[in-house]
């Protein structure tokens, strides 16, 4: 945890992902805010504070006294769900609705497919186990589990919105929601986690709402977390304060005249400014890049076991007074590792460092494709190396025929396409700040 607030931040809540039951967090700012007297340093919740409440019960007291004071903030609000190990809050513990699916979603290709489906994959990938009975268990638990943790974050936004609301700053204020991954469940045989090119890791959502944001409108243009920082400067009618990469998304989420809504306020000035210097949003939008690069590097195994897994006691295996690596947390049964040692699927391996490219248009140059080179290694011992020699697999996918990127179409495709993404993706891997795409 920090030591001390980051820097340009007024107030700070924060841990490395902590726990869900009795959480710790490092604190700083927040001594006068709510009924609580938070001091700074370090505070730690009971087993009776769940964390998504925690941090939005603070979020909502710190925004009510920053409007009281009239200052315009910025709230960022990052709970830990729905992260490992998926412990809903005892109010949602056994919740699930009838209309809900009884299980991750299965009718796909990628679910349980077999090793010769998989072969044509790097890493780890070819070579997973097909999916136990005892596995899939684990996985649909998971599935509900994380579900149920995403009821509290959504009472969070419910509450923020309604705090806004009441104070009456709901129509000048900008609402973003969105999260920094996807999520596999049974996909290719990894029981869980993320950390793969595949779209079902990669797209994430971004919904939107403020002054000149149309309701429902929507743009087709790739974008990634790198463009919310210039997003929000721009929002201030700030411009870039170093190299930064990434654009801003204003001209593309707000109309020229500020129209978001009979209810939504008219552009503020800032903002109204930052669009006027980025030029005509039509040209800004036809400018804008075509593809999303994503890059990753693996530091560490990652391997999920389901059997001959420890049933009492221990730091992970002790809910309600501690999180659980559970899915059946009343009985801290149906468990997965640290807590078990047999029936493994490993996530990745030290194959799996990745550059890429993800073309979302069909109508483009290179269609709906993702385009991948990688590379052998570990980042935590030594810089991975992407130069051409030195890339030991190639993935290269048709989404708009395959979906579920079962079908690696790179032995199949003229080298001049191959030798075209190669080096458009390097550029990208190679630019920093304005010179990137």
């Amino acid at each position: 945890m920090p030591a001390k607030t980051p820097p340009g931040f007024d107030a700070f809540m924060g841990n490395g992902g902590g726990d869900y039951t009795a959480p710790r967090f490092a604190v700083s700012g927040l001594a006068d805010v709510g009924p609580w007297g938070i001091q700074d340093g370090s505070w730690k919740g009971t087993q009776h504070n769940y964390t998504t409440a925690v941090v939005g019960n603070v979020s909502i007291a710190w925004i009510e006294k920053t409007v009281a004071a009239q200052h315009p903030f910025f709230a960022y609000i990052a709970p830990k769900a729905a992260h490992e190990p998926f412990i809903p809050a005892p109010w949602h513990l056994d919740h699930w609705d009838d209309s809900w699916p009884a299980t991750e979603p299965r009718d796909n290709p990628a679910w349980n497919c077999s090793a010769a489906l998989r072969a044509d994959k790097h890493g780890n990938i070819a070579t997973n186990p097909m999916i136990s009975s005892d596995a899939a268990t684990v996985i649909t638990g998971i599935f509900k589990n994380r579900w149920r943790t995403l009821m509290s974050v959504d009472d969070v936004i419910g509450a923020v919105i309604d705090k806004c609301e009441a104070l009456g700053v709901l129509n000048n204020t900008y609402f973003f929601y969105t999260s920094d991954h996807g999520f596999q469940l049974g996909q290719f045989n990894m029981l869980m986690d993320k950390r793969h090119v595949y779209d079902w890791d990669t797209r994430i959502h971004l919904l939107a709402r403020g002054p000149g944001i149309a309701a429902g409108s929507t743009w087709s243009q790739p974008a990634t977390q790198v463009d919310l920082a210039p997003t929000f400067l721009g929002i201030a009618g700030l411009g870039k304060t170093a190299v930064m990469d990434g654009k801003s998304l204003v001209p593309l989420l707000v109309t020229s005249g500020g129209s978001g809504g009979a209810a939504a306020a008219p552009l503020h000035p800032a903002t109204a400014r930052h669009l006027a210097a980025l030029g005509p949003a039509d040209k800004y939008a036809a400018g804008w890049r075509d593809a999303a690069f994503i890059e990753y590097y693996f530091v560490a195994p990652n391997v999920k076991c389901v059997q001959t897994c420890e049933k009492v006691g221990g730091k992970f295996n002790n809910w309600p007074h501690a999180d659980s690596w559970c899915t059946d947390l009343p009985n801290n049964d149906k468990c997965w590792s640290p807590v078990c040692k047999t029936d493994c699927y490993p996530t990745e391996d030290e194959n799996n460092n990745f550059i890429a490219l993800r073309h979302p248009d069909a109508s483009g140059a290179f269609g709906n494709t993702l385009y991948a080179e990688f590379q052998h290694g570990n980042a935590d011992k030594a810089a991975v190396n992407f130069s051409a020699g030195d890339v030991n697999f190639h993935e290269f996918y048709d989404a708009s025929a395959d979906k579920w990127q079962m079908h690696n179409l790179f032995n199949a495709t003229s080298q001049a396409t191959l030798d075209a993404l190669h080096t458009k993706l390097h550029d990208a891997f190679n630019c920093a700040g304005d010179a990137c795409p």
